[in-house]
């Protein structure tokens, strides 16, 4: 469902959409500017049509040793060195080899009082309690992802995005250059705009299982393991 493209491909096809007037109105810098931006918002509105697409996994991680904290985009081995890390989904622990477990979300009111270890995320720190036990266990972190800010210092870096999402971007750009030239953008608009509908209506087909019911079991109840 995602494909990968590099800043450069992106820009080279936007002036050849608006007949190379970019190379002479909008700078590299500039571009990679309005790229982020259009790329920002893809990533907005394509997360709520389909979660699962822009879900990633972390790595097998471990809890430092006498923590019960880890940020998940500091550098490793403290952090979980995440890059792209938005939201939290989920946690599951390692009982055994590759025997992985879901793990719940404990309530803050009841952070004195967690029987059967559980986590909480504040920010993108995330914490497991009881401390005494959170050493214990390998864990890894669902997450939704966050969109892949690109740069004028790396035009040649691949990165990648929905299938077909690439259209949505370069039309929003278009615009800028016509936005310089003093000319009509809402050609380039209404394309984007349609460009959009097209992404959403593919994106929500394959969205998945969407389960919104919440796990409402008590903190403290008996586990398998």
């Amino acid at each position: 469902m995602f494909v990968t493209t590099t800043p450069q491909a992106i820009i080279d096809d936007v002036n050849m959409m608006t007949d190379g007037d970019g190379y002479n109105l909008v700078s590299a810098a500039q571009f990679c500017a309005r790229m982020n931006q259009e790329l920002s918002s893809l990533w907005q509105w394509g997360r709520r049509a389909n979660r699962d697409a822009f879900t990633r996994v972390s790595g097998s991680l471990q809890m430092p040793a006498g923590a019960n904290t880890m940020s998940m985009s500091a550098a490793a081995p403290a952090g979980a060195a995440l890059t792209d890390f938005s939201q939290p989904r989920g946690v599951d622990i390692m009982i055994s080899s590759d025997n992985w477990k879901k793990i719940r979300l404990w309530t803050f009111a009841a952070r004195d009082r967690i029987a059967v270890l559980a986590y909480r995320f504040m920010g993108d720190t995330i914490t497991l309690l009881p401390s005494d036990i959170a050493r214990q266990y390998p864990f890894r972190v669902w997450y939704m992802s966050s969109y892949p800010a690109v740069s004028d210092a790396a035009l040649s870096t691949a990165f990648s995005l929905p299938d077909g999402a690439d259209e949505y971007v370069k039309q929003g750009m278009a615009a800028l250059v016509r936005q310089r030239q003093d000319d009509d953008p809402s050609p380039y608009l209404q394309a984007q705009a349609r460009a959009r509908l097209d992404l959403e209506a593919f994106l929500s087909t394959g969205k998945g299982d969407q389960g919104a019911i919440a796990d409402v079991s008590d903190e403290v109840g008996p586990e398998l393991w």
